[in-house]
């Protein structure tokens, strides 16, 4: 899958934005993949597909500095941006 990645750098943040082709994840499910062992594809198991750990981390160590990770729909594809302090 063609994933493009960049960094957008703001006076008070830098944004990690990630974006692909893919289907993404359905809005109404935005909140609910956040959520520790959580796991939006049922084919996957721990043997081949982790735990759903990651984004919560993600999200707990990126709240923790004040900001947040959002989701949106790219043109075509998915968009993850994570924001994050800029130390001044």
């Amino acid at each position: 899958m063609d994933v493009q990645r960049r960094v957008k750098n703001g006076d008070r943040s830098v944004d990690i934005v990630v974006e692909d082709k893919g289907p993404g994840i359905p809005e109404a499910m935005h909140e609910k993949v956040f959520a520790p062992f959580f796991r939006l594809e049922a084919s996957r198991n721990r043997e081949t597909g982790g735990v759903g750990l990651g984004l919560a981390i993600a999200r707990t160590i990126v709240r923790y500095h004040g900001r947040d990770i959002a989701f949106s729909q790219g043109d075509p594809g998915f968009r993850v941006t994570i924001d994050l302090p800029k130390k001044v």
